[in-house]
Formats: structure tokens, sequence, C-alpha cells
């Protein structure tokens, strides 16, 4: 099937042939995967400002790229025979244009949540969500709490909403040789960094945390880690390319995923990668977090902002190499077994390849933005 693919990827990202020289000299993760599978034609970043014609081309640099996204979308949308999104401020409004000019064409969104810890966003998603719940033809998400979610509060069929197994690319990510003389945290979004950093303070071992700017802006979540006063000399911060950020796997006994709380699965990329490189992980308990860790097996789960009770966990795992050892040949083995990239990708092909099948029925669900605020006091 012909495939319109929509994805923001950033115009710092490298040409598509590059990426794919890097994916060869394996010195980043094989993205293509998915792309090729689905005969995917990409709608980013490069695409806007390469394939449209010279006047739309002129247009689309003196606006933002989502909504750039969009027009091209809805211009060139029926010379494919499926749409597939991953960007959701291009997805839901997608969808609802979609909706309201009976596009035949199968849409599936790839959303990776739906509630967040910026009410504001889980406001607008829940609202775009409701409008277009059952004109989309699936929507593929990776949390089963958000799934169960937007089910049981927001209505949305049950079979129009599908879990996957998120995958990792177990072949780049994988176990290297190396005496690991420090541990290291990962991630922006919904971290509690002033938790970790108060556990370590008077435990003096190496800890990088790999976060910086995410396309030019700054999560509050690294805002404030960067006023925290006096942060120990142990405690590096910076982010890192692929490449750096395995080889800083590599060196690390485990990794700590310490969160704010939340319904969604944050962390669950630096999760993944963790336990692909055979480590174990010391995760933050939320509501959301509950996929992949396994308690005592794969990782150990800590409450949220219980400074002294991460540092027990960090100073346990660490003076105990052995436990680390085997806690992560079991996380090597879970990944490679559930969480596979070529799972991933197969998964999200089956669906591709069905949709043709496709009758779209649109039936409108309410929307209420009250239910927000309520799942935000009830968490």
């Amino acid at each position: 099937m012909k495939t319109l693919y929509i994805i923001s990827k950033g115009m710092d990202k490298p040409s598509d042939e590059v990426i794919r020289q890097l994916e060869k000299d394996d010195k980043i993760p094989r993205v293509s995967l998915l792309e090729d599978a689905i005969s995917a034609v990409l709608l980013d970043e490069r695409y806007l400002y390469e394939k449209p014609p010279y006047w739309r081309r002129q247009i689309y640099k003196r606006m933002p790229v989502s909504y750039a996204q969009l027009i091209e979308a809805i211009i060139i949308q029926n010379r494919f025979e499926v749409v597939v999104s991953h960007t959701e401020k291009v997805s839901f409004p997608l969808a609802l244009w979609m909706k309201w000019f009976r596009s035949t064409n199968p849409h599936i969104v790839i959303v990776s949540r739906i509630t967040s810890v910026d009410e504001n966003k889980s406001k607008w998603k829940i609202w775009f969500l409701k409008q277009t719940a059952k004109s989309v033809y699936r929507f593929l998400i990776w949390s089963s709490m958000q799934r169960k979610i937007a089910i049981e509060q927001f209505g949305v069929p049950t079979d129009k909403i599908i879990l996957l197994k998120r995958g990792v690319d177990q072949k780049f990510w994988r176990p290297m040789e190396q005496e690991t003389d420090m541990i290291c945290s990962v991630g922006m979004e919904a971290r509690d960094y002033p938790t970790l950093v108060n556990a370590l303070r008077e435990f003096p071992i190496p800890c990088h945390i790999a976060a910086g700017l995410s396309r030019g802006d700054i999560f509050n979540t690294i805002e404030r880690l960067h006023n925290i006063q006096n942060i120990p000399e142990w405690i590096t911060v910076g982010k890192k390319n692929p490449a750096d950020l395995r080889s800083m796997y590599a060196r690390s006994r485990f990794t700590v995923i310490s969160l704010l709380e939340t319904d969604s699965d944050n962390g669950l990329t630096a999760i993944l990668e963790t336990m692909a490189m055979g480590k174990p992980v010391i995760c933050t308990r939320t509501q959301g977090q509950i996929d992949i860790i396994q308690e005592g097996v794969t990782g150990i789960y800590v409450p949220q902002g219980d400074s002294f009770a991460l540092r027990n966990a960090i100073e346990s795992l660490w003076n105990d190499p052995e436990r680390c050892k085997k806690m992560g040949e079991a996380a090597r083995d879970f990944i490679v077994k559930y969480h596979n990239i070529e799972q991933f990708v197969s998964a999200i092909k089956y669906e591709v390849n069905r949709s043709s099948s496709y009758s779209i029925t649109s039936y409108p669900i309410k929307a209420t933005s009250t239910e927000v605020k309520k799942i935000h006091s009830e968490n």
C-alpha cells in the first residue's frame, strides 16, 4: 500500500541517505525499518522544504512546521491509500478535518499519550480525541493505562484503540563488555530531577543526567534541574547523541528514572534502551509506568518524591554488582522476547495492511473540558 507517513524529525536531522548510512555503520538505531515496511512517503520537515511546488515551499517557511504539515497533508492525502500520523500537533487536527470533509482514506494515529502532566495539553488532546474517536481508523498506543483511560473515561471504542508493545532496536542497544563506573538518568518530560539530586548528595558516585533542549525548547523539568543550587560535582548534565548515549549506558551499572506523578508511561524510551543494553532500572512507581519493569527481576520501584528511598535503592544496587548483572540479563531477555523493533514494525504494518478494507463510520462524542480537571485532581 502507498502510505503517507507524517512525522516530525527536525530540520537538523540528516537526509534519508545519510540516515541509512548511519544505520548501516551502527551509529544510530534502525529508524528506517518502519518507513520501509509500510512503503511510506515521509511528510517531515525536509519534505516541506524540498518536495512541494516552489510557491508552497515559500509559504511554509513562514509558518510553524505543524501548520505546514497539516496543510500539505490535506492537499496530498488523496494520493495515498492510507495516512499514518505520528505527531500529535498534526494528527488530531488532520483527523478532525478528514472527518468534517468525509475523507475516505483510512487514518492511523500513533499516539504516545493522551493525558499529560500539563493540563492544557491534556485538555486539547482529549477534545480532539472525543471528536474523532470513531472516524479515525485506528489509534495505536503503547500505554495500557492510557488505553484504559481512553476507553473508560472518553468512550473510545475498544476496537479503535490498539495496544502495541513499544519496540526498541535491540541490535543497536545491546550489551557491551565494559567496566561500570557510573550510573545515569535520561529524559526530559515528567522528570523529578530534584529528588534524584537530593538522593545523591551524600552518595558520591558519578551520575550523568542526559537531558537538554528538545527542538530548541526546554522542558520545565529541565529548568528546575538547572535551578538546583549546589549540584554535587559528581553529577553532570548534558544531552547525548545515540552513539554517546549507548556508551553511557554501557558504562552505567544501572539507570535511574525519577518521575513526577503521572498516569502515562513517561520514561518508557529510556527504560527500553537501558533494558536492551542489559542493565536494570530504578524507577519511580507511578500510575502510568506499569507495563515494562518487573519488580525485583528487571528493576526496582521507589515511591514518588522520596529521596531517602531512592538513595537506599541506588546504594543497594550499586553495592551488589552480581545482582545488577542478573537483573540486567533478565531485562535484556525480556526486551528481545517482547519488545524488539521487528515485532513493533510488524504490528504497525499489520494495521496498515488491513486498513484497505476499512469502511468509515463517524459518530461524534460530546466533549467536556471538566473531565481533564477531574483526572488531574484524582491523581
